[in-house]
């Protein structure tokens, strides 16, 4: 396994998701650097893919017992999970929200919005020793037909079903229940595993120049039809669209190909940021929001093209620099 792509894949993946938050404000309104901010919505939007497909890479190929998964996989979101949610909570009492606390609730609604990608993984992983039966045991015929059959469905359909309800009927698009997204983003996570079974290793520079094109074809396309429908829109957006399912795997593949070469200490520094690449995901909006509430910072202008991912940079090495002190706390490490 090729363990160094793999926290580095880690590591830019958790980047992508503080760009991805970074940039969600400044695109949800019209001004006149809107199209940087589309620009790294659309990179920022891999984010949750490429961890499912790292995910599936590494869990799907392994006899694994329920109660293992349970034990180590499962076990290790649900605490941090539960943790993290009442820090949330806290942390939204003393910034004036006033949300009825109800247990009954979190078990369905998050904490805090970006929270939501724990709950699918902690469902995917439920799965995970069916699907490693599957994967391992299942036929290369059987196994491209169910990733087909997802692609069809929860790709090409919900995009047209998307454009029905939102262009032709007007209506908003629909939130997504924790059971919808584990449909929608499960062929991630089968992909992944079905990437090491089969060993696919396309060459970087097709994956690179693929990455390039669908990028740019998904940010015109958001951005024209924002234009036409005179707000924001985020239909082709969504993780499962069919050209962002190819911007994923294309960077997916570019980085898990990629010939590495980094001294001793660039080595070590990025399976440390690795390691820490859970505690970074739970503390980031804490530090992100707080960084744009002092900063004051205006991203309408061209110079977001600097600003945007510097910010992103800023709230990630607070994040990290956070976790990497309550790692060293006894008892409290389990959360980071």
């Amino acid at each position: 396994m090729k363990t160094l792509n793999i926290k580095l894949l880690t590591l830019v993946a958790t980047y992508l998701v503080i760009l991805l938050h970074t940039a969600a404000a400044p695109f949800s309104y019209f001004h006149t650097a809107w199209s940087v901010s589309v620009m790294y919505e659309v990179i920022g939007r891999i984010a949750f893919p490429l961890f499912l497909l790292l995910a599936g890479y590494i869990s799907l190929n392994k006899t694994e017992s329920l109660l293992s998964t349970l034990k180590h996989r499962v076990k290790n979101l649900v605490i941090p999970l539960v943790v993290w949610s009442a820090i949330y909570l806290l942390y939204g009492r003393l910034n004036g929200l006033s949300t009825p606390i109800s247990l009954l609730n979190l078990l369905s609604t998050p904490a805090w919005p970006h929270l939501w990608f724990i709950y699918t993984m902690v469902l995917l992983y439920l799965l995970t020793p069916l699907l490693n039966t599957f994967i391992q045991h299942g036929s290369q015929q059987r196994v491209n037909y169910i990733v087909t059959i997802w692609f069809v469905l929860a790709s090409v359909y919900m995009l047209f079903d998307n454009m029905k309800l939102n262009l032709l009927e007007g209506h908003a698009l629909p939130a997504r229940s924790n059971i919808d997204m584990v449909v929608y983003l499960s062929g991630f996570y089968i992909i992944g595993g079905v990437i090491r079974r089969y060993n696919i290793n396309p060459k970087v520079t097709l994956a690179a120049i693929i990455f390039i094109l669908s990028s740019v074809l998904t940010a015109v396309m958001s951005y024209s039809l924002s234009l036409s429908t005179f707000s924001p829109n985020e239909i082709f957006l969504f993780y499962s669209a069919p050209t962002l399912v190819v911007v994923s795997l294309s960077f997916f593949f570019m980085l898990l190909n990629a010939p590495l070469a980094f001294s001793g200490k660039s080595i070590g520094l990025i399976r440390a940021l690795a390691r820490l690449s859970l505690g970074i995901f739970f503390v980031h909006m804490m530090v992100l929001e707080t960084l744009l509430r002092l900063l004051e910072l205006r991203f309408d202008s061209y110079s977001a093209i600097i600003t945007i991912p510097l910010l992103a940079l800023l709230c990630y090495a607070i994040s990290a620099a956070i976790c990497g002190l309550l790692a060293r706390i006894p008892g409290v490490r389990r959360i980071v």
